[in-house]
């Protein structure tokens, strides 16, 4: 998705329980592992926060603020 629409226009949705289909993670404690598997890939610290929630924060601050 990155490579699709630019790392400001992707995150990951967390809302394990709302999916129908289960999630590939099998519990929040398994972020750091999403983390560093990100970081395997090539992404730096910085993308990598935007990944995993700065970028909602954005979002949400520029719609409810």
């Amino acid at each position: 998705m990155v490579d699709a629409i630019g790392i400001d226009h992707v995150g990951l949705g967390t809302d394990m329980l709302g999916i129908p289909a289960g999630s590939i993670l099998p519990g929040y404690e398994a972020l750091p592992d999403l983390a560093a598997a990100l970081r395997a890939q090539g992404f730096q610290p910085p993308e990598i926060g935007k990944i995993l929630g700065g970028n909602y924060a954005r979002v949400f601050a520029a719609v409810v603020g």
